[in-house]
């Protein structure tokens, strides 16, 4: 799985394995035996996910695994913004009169 999604990356981003050792400071000899089916070390994959911009579950299992925090970060926004409207909607303009202000 991790050898299939690995060769389809770096052929999708036109780069050489030595290229993607280099940028990632990974060894080329780590890479290459990801590519022949070997284990990877997880600190290693998790460079070569970011060079890539993949999650690493995707790279290590081939499917993206939900985040948790999105949902909680997609309500926090949903939340801050209704908090944001109803600031804006509440707060008097100025110079207005009020009936209670004298």
């Amino acid at each position: 799985m991790l050898k299939d999604i690995l060769r389809d990356l770096i052929n999708e981003k036109d780069i050489s394995v030595a290229s993607l050792a280099r940028k990632t400071s990974v060894p080329k000899t780590n890479i290459n035996s990801w590519l022949q089916g070997a284990s990877p070390n997880i600190e290693q994959l998790y460079k070569v996910a970011q060079f890539f911009d993949v999650p690493i579950e995707y790279l290590a299992f081939g499917k993206q695994v939900e985040d948790p925090m999105s949902k909680f970060m997609d309500k926090f926004h949903i939340h801050t913004g209704l908090y944001e409207i109803s600031i804006k909607k509440v707060t008097p303009k100025k110079n207005v009169k009020r009936k209670h202000d004298k």
